[in-house]
Order: structure tokens, then sequence, then C-alpha cells
């Protein structure tokens, strides 16, 4: 079905878009939760790096590999810490890729 390395690029886009829905779906009010990371571009632009909205965007594509320190960057900018990445990698079941690649990586745009 699929090699070690697309279960781990699938895993990983994955585990960045709970991360990212986890934040969505952050009660927010206007005066204090401005700074939530909500979107690929909020990611970017609030990296302490030179990362772009493509990058990002690639990383959540589950298409291509992305370097680890990518994947570290667009963590840290959405607000976790490794340790959160890892803890929700881990629970990435079977189901949850075989979901993943119908319809995500099926997608025709």
């Amino acid at each position: 079905m699929f090699s070690q390395n697309q279960i781990i690029i699938i895993k990983v886009a994955i585990t960045l878009r709970l991360l990212l829905d986890r934040n969505k779906n952050f009660p927010q009010t206007l005066s204090e939760n401005e700074n939530i990371i909500n979107s690929y571009e909020k990611i970017s632009n609030n990296s302490s790096s030179d990362l772009t909205k493509a990058t990002v965007n690639a990383a959540f594509s589950g298409k291509k590999r992305s370097a680890m320190t990518t994947v570290v960057l667009i963590v840290e900018s959405m607000g976790f810490t490794m340790i959160d990445f890892s803890e929700q990698y881990a629970q990435i079941t079977d189901r949850q890729i075989i979901a993943f690649q119908n319809n995500i990586l099926n997608k025709k745009f």
C-alpha cells in the first residue's frame, strides 16, 4: 500500500492539520486571542524564518517530504512544542492514513 516514507509524510501532514485544527477551534474573543495562528498565511508570517506560505502548504499537503527544520518552524509558529507534535503523531491510526489518502491525496484540483 504505502512505503514507510509515504506513511511518515502523511502522518506529519495529518499531525500538522490536527494541531492547526486545535488552534482553529480555540475559543476566540476579539481582544484576547487575536494572535491565534489558524491559517497557513499566519503560520508563515509568525515563523522566525523565511518560511513561505507555499512551503507551509506543501507540509500540510502530504504530497512531498518536508525538512525537519520546516516541520519544527511550523509547529513552533502555531504555538506548539515538539512534544505536542510527537504526542499527536503517535496517535495517528491506519484508518486516518487511509482516510487522508482518499480525501486529500486523491482529490483532483
